[in-house]
């Protein structure tokens, strides 16, 4: 009996196993769509979520065209929702970006391979500033070790020690973005002239 009470335990632990990996062969999605001026209908809301209903992926897009009809009454989707851009983090943006195919305003980004601070001092005199990877950044900033020598990156990881890296200098951060697209302004105003 006692064997034959194991071996079911064990079934059941395989069983789960197999429900488990099946279970995450399957994704819902749902995409909210909003009228361009041009007549079309265009992304502006996309959702997944996972086979237990779990969101995996829910976000505003986004949108190029003149919108004429948000549809809220059927989307959601408000003037509100798309307006607001989210600030994007991370480690080597540009590459990320540019294999999405996104455009994102540089105000909105904070790369850590651009911010000064987090840069190294090379060349004889140290003048040049050079990105450091974003292993030695996590070691050296934050005392933690990822991408550990004979294991696969982990994208969730890296994007985690980007984030934390940003939380521990936030501040100082976001004044430095603060000064910059104001002198922007500035100077567009000297060319340009002050907008109306």
């Amino acid at each position: 009996k006692k064997s034959s009470s194991s071996s079911s335990t064990q079934d059941n632990k395989d069983e789960s196993m197999i429900m488990s990996e099946e279970h995450s062969r399957y994704v819902a999605l749902d995409c909210e769509m909003v009228g361009t001026r041009l007549g079309h209908s265009v992304l502006a809301r996309v959702s997944i979520v996972n086979f237990f209903g779990n969101v995996i992926l829910d976000t505003h897009v986004k949108v190029e065209e003149d919108i004429m009809d948000y549809r809220t009454d059927v989307s959601g989707v408000t003037a509100e929702d798309l307006k607001s851009e989210a600030d994007l983090i991370g480690h080597g943006l540009k590459n990320d970006l540019r294999v999405l195919n996104i455009k994102h305003p540089w105000y909105d980004i904070r790369d850590t391979t651009k911010y000064t601070p987090f840069l190294k001092p090379s060349g004889e005199d140290g003048a040049v500033l050079l990105p450091r990877k974003l292993k030695e950044l996590a070691k050296y900033k934050l005392s933690k070790d990822i991408q550990v020598e004979g294991q696969a990156h982990c994208s969730i990881e890296d994007a985690r020690a980007s984030l934390e890296l940003y939380k521990s200098v936030s501040s100082k951060w976001e004044k430095m973005i603060r000064y910059k697209v104001n002198k922007t302004k500035e100077i567009e105003q000297k060319i340009c002239g002050p907008s109306n």
